[in-house]
């Protein structure tokens, strides 16, 4: 079987987690690398261990060498996200573009639109619809145990955001409830089976302040710890999102943990069935089932492994043996443009109704194009 040929685009920290990946994968080879940074490019390259890439500082330079190569794998940050993916798709390159689709509703639409013309596969890296752990989670919603879900929260309690200024420019990420929450939210969208109908969100700054010397340090990066001024994301919500079947669900989020979270529960993610079960995955490791018709409770521990590599994000592995199996049979990914389309709409809709302290609809992004304005809260 002719190996598939991939190009890596963005060598930051999710990108060499991708370049680590995929280097462990038989039936794909890693034939060019590409990113700005000759750090980055030479901190991957010690993950590459199977493969012998070419590296090009700029990816720009792989559009001329479009014949060597079969797909890309996009982690740039998101502002870029558009300006990298669409030459690929108009080349029917496939492609792995790193979640969100992009930091704002026009650059999205701009995305989907030529992948809609293209005839490549485009997936999303919303890393938990792979992951042993959520799949889990809607099975059990799928036999009918908890009825419909009514209910659902998610408590994203943690550390910063790496020490890289993009992540904390509201223009270029869209926000901490764009680039952190689209996962989450796209885990209700997932599990509660319904198109979100409106948002309320109330967030500001606690302890990342705009204006002060802020040292920012974070668990997992590569990046050194480093002191930033300028942030002009929120370090803290309280995010609800109204769905059109009546279900109701609440994330809370702080993003100034120190030096990470510590709790047992970890990320806790649950949710209310109409029968009055409840169901609660905790760490991406574990999922608690209690009460309902029999009143029972069931402990289930997942299986971690088999779904990441090398201890990184759970699902990451399975993610990109999917990729590699839409490529080869023609099968839509699962976390589809669409499926980001969906979760990125709450998460903008989200920011706006921080700034604007109301409640913010759906339709009112999809007619205006989605544009957040941002302004720092406290």
């Amino acid at each position: 079987m002719k190996k598939i040929r991939l190009a890596m685009i963005g060598l930051g920290d999710m990108g060499t987690g991708h370049a680590a990946g995929f280097d462990q994968i038989e039936d794909c080879e890693i034939v060019w690398i590409a990113d700005p940074q000759e750090s980055n490019r030479n901190r991957a390259l010690r993950y590459i261990r199977r493969n012998q890439p070419r590296i090009a500082s700029d990816y720009r330079e792989l559009l001329q060498e479009s014949d060597t190569f079969d797909a890309v794998v996009i982690a740039v940050p998101n502002y870029l996200h558009k300006e990298a993916a669409i030459p690929f798709l108009e080349l029917n390159k496939h492609m792995l573009l790193e979640k969100p689709v992009a930091h704002n509703l026009q650059d999205c639409d701009a995305i989907r639109a030529k992948a809609e013309q293209s005839s490549a596969i485009l997936q999303i890296g919303l890393v938990y619809r792979y992951s042993n752990v959520y799949r889990r989670m809607k099975q059990e919603l799928s036999r009918g145990k908890l009825g419909q879900v009514s209910m659902m929260w998610c408590k994203e309690f943690r550390d910063p955001f790496p020490p890289v200024d993009w992540f904390y420019d509201q223009a270029r990420s869209g926000g901490t409830l764009v680039e952190k929450d689209c996962h989450h939210f796209d885990i209700f969208n997932w599990m509660i089976g319904a198109k979100p109908l409106r948002v309320f969100a109330s967030g500001g700054q606690h302890v990342l302040r705009q204006g002060e010397k802020n040292l920012i340090t974070n668990s997992y990066t590569h990046y050194p710890a480093k002191y930033m001024e300028n942030t002009s994301i929120v370090d803290h919500a309280w995010v609800t999102i109204d769905y059109e079947n009546g279900a109701k669900a609440n994330l809370g989020l702080c993003m100034y943990l120190q030096p990470k979270n510590l709790m047992d529960e970890g990320l806790e993610i649950g949710l209310i069935g109409s029968n009055g079960a409840q169901m609660i995955a905790k760490k991406d490791s574990t999922i608690d089932i209690a009460g309902g018709a029999d009143s029972t409770k069931e402990h289930i521990d997942i299986d971690v492994e088999s779904d990441t590599f090398s201890g990184g994000h759970t699902g990451s592995q399975r993610q990109r043996k999917e990729f590699l199996e839409s490529i080869r049979t023609g099968k839509p990914p699962f976390a589809s443009v669409d499926v980001g389309r969906d979760a990125l709409l709450i998460a903008l809709a989200a920011e706006k109704s921080v700034k604007e302290e109301r409640y913010v609809y759906i339709s009112e992004l999809v007619s205006s194009g989605g544009e957040v304005e941002h302004e720092i809260k406290v």
